[in-house]
Parts: C-alpha cells; structure tokens; sequence
C-alpha cells in the first residue's frame, strides 16, 4: 500500500502487484507505449541505442502507469486528442516543451503535455515516472461540475503540477489511493468504489493546477448570502439522510442540489468546517454500520459490506470506521459493540 509522504515511493513499489513489461528493444518499447497512449518517436540517447524498459499500468482511459525507459531518451508524440495526463518523476529529471514554453520536471514538478498542440520531451537516466491518464470528457465533465460551468472552449491546463503545495499532495493523495484500489494485490474493486476515487483525484488534479478555468477563482471569493448557505447545507444534509443507501458522488449530490461542487465545498466549509466528500464517507459509514449491525455474520462480511458502501480498501475502511465509531467493524458484525 502506498502512503502520502514527502518523498516520492520507490518504484519497485508502484503497481507492484500488476505485470511488468521489459525489453532492452527500444522499437519494441516505442510500438508498445504507442498502444497504450499515443504514436510517437522514440529515439534513445545512450551510445549504444538500447533501453531498459519498465512499464506497468492499470490499463487505457483513465489509469495509473509506472514507465521507466532506464536511460535517456528523447520522445515525439502525436498531439493528443483524447485525453490528459501527469507525469510525476519520481527521480531524476525530465523536460517537455511546447512551441511556447519549456517545462523541467522533477518530484517536485510534474509536468502536463498539453492537448491539440505538439510537442516534445526528453527523459533523464534514472528518471522513472508515475503517470496518470483520464479521458479528455471525462476530465471535461469533472471540471463542468466543480467550477458550475460549461466549457466554452477547449479545457486546457498549464503545464506544470506544483507536487510541493496542499493542492499538489492532495492530489497525490488521491492517485495514491486509487493507486491501491487498481493494484492486483486484492479483489477487483466494485464500480461505485472506483468511480468515487476516480471522482477525487479528478477534482483534485483541477484544483491543483491553474487552467482557463482559474478566472472564476475569484468567484469563490464571494460568499453566499447567509440564508442561501445555511439553507445548502440543510439541503445537502437531507439528501445524504435520506439517499445514504444510493450509489451517489459528489458531483451527483451537487447536481441534485443545481450547484457546483466548489459552491458546495465553500459552504460545507463555512458553515460546518467540512467538506462534501468528507460528509459522503461519513454517510458511507453510517450506512455500514446499520448494515454490519443488522448483518448475520455466518453469512455476511466486513469486506462485501464496506464493498457495498463503495469502500475499495478494508484496511482504509476498518480504520475509518474505528476512528468514527470507537470500535471496529468486525466488533459490530459479531455484536460485541455498543449500537
């Protein structure tokens, strides 16, 4: 399991539990990352013209991806047209350039090719990097639902990731756990797990880096009226009591409610100090504890229960649980708890 720390993990340890794919072939190499992401040329800068390839990835369309060319190299893409993606060095160095800009990426800056444009890079010995890829509408509409706008042109995102800020660690926060949701080391996660950690690390990679969105920051600088906040927050309250047994997000539960998901954060923060995710897993937990308590335990388990409530990791869930409750699930399932 991979944990938030400053430092970046050691590779040997992303997607570990997943398939590896190697070959010193650096055509072999370039057909095969083409598959996966986009054409592209790949020339090596090494003497003898070999690499060390190391991939590993959790799968096209939105995923997580280790990949390590073990030596330098210099890569021409196609621009992309489908989706996004952050590189994330977790060492060594890396550089991409536009026709407009040149981006040095390290652990501390992750770099954002850019969509509909060409451009270049050049990867450092010792550079292995953690990619994270999302389908263009996918991204498109996470960031329609938090910003409670319709993009009128193209989204397009800076590109670089500051990794050192909050916004930049939450956001590795995120990848991290559904990192460990995707990783082979344990069953298959449910949809509803995975679509709600999808659903986080969207929103935090959009917080964490500028976009042609960032003007309406200063929208969030304007607080709601006090009647319209409170009012809100009881409506947002009421729809978790009484749908905590549904399938929902967050951006489900703001388009509910015909606000942005930002508009909902700023007002969950004002008037309760929280924020709508964390109010959801507190409904999620509420929803498995009335199930563990009313479950039998010769048929039933923590693990399908916290599944059911959209939790993809039981370590995750069991200490969740006990830090809200006092108590763990399995003491709930066998009725050893206070109710």
């Amino acid at each position: 399991m991979l944990t938030q720390q400053h430092t970046m993990p050691s590779p040997s340890r992303v997607l570990d539990g997943l398939p590896t794919l190697q070959t010193p072939d650096p055509h072999e190499a370039q057909e095969r990352i083409s598959k996966l992401f986009c054409e592209h040329t790949l020339s090596p800068l090494s003497g003898r013209g070999n690499v060390k390839l190391n991939l590993r990835s959790s799968g096209s369309g939105f995923g997580v991806h280790l990949l390590d060319y073990g030596t330098a190299v210099r890569i021409n893409p196609d621009a992309l047209k489908t989706f996004y993606m952050v590189q994330v060095p977790l060492s060594g160095s890396a550089q991409l350039r536009t026709p407009g800009s040149s981006v040095e990426s390290t652990p501390n800056t992750a770099s954002i090719p850019p969509i509909d444009q060409d451009f270049s890079m050049t990867w450092q010995a010792g550079t292995p990097q953690l990619i994270v890829t999302a389908p263009r509408d996918l991204l498109n509409d996470a960031a329609s639902a938090l910003f409670g706008a319709q993009l009128e042109a193209p989204l397009q995102l800076a590109n670089s990731m500051n990794m050192t800020t909050v916004q930049g660690q939450s956001f590795m926060r995120a990848v991290f756990e559904y990192h460990d949701l995707v990783n082979g080391t344990a069953a298959a996660p449910t949809p509803y797990a995975k679509r709600l950690q999808q659903e986080m690390v969207l929103a935090r990679w959009l917080l964490a880096v500028k976009s042609n969105f960032s003007t309406t920051l200063s929208q969030w600088e304007t607080p709601l009226e006090e009647a319209r906040n409170s009012a809100l927050v009881l409506e947002f309250s009421a729809l978790l009591e009484h749908h905590s047994g549904e399938n929902l997000g967050v951006a489900d539960l703001a388009e509910a409610l015909g606000v942005s998901i930002r508009t909902l954060q700023v007002a969950l923060a004002k008037e309760l100090g929280s924020t709508p995710s964390r109010m959801l897993r507190e409904a999620r937990l509420r929803r498995a504890h009335a199930m563990l308590t009313e479950a039998d335990a010769r048929v039933d388990s923590v693990t399908s229960i916290a599944e059911r409530c959209g939790f993809g990791h039981l370590g995750r869930f069991a200490q969740a649980y006990r830090r809200h409750f006092g108590f763990a699930p399995s003491d709930t399932l066998r009725g050893i708890s206070a109710n």
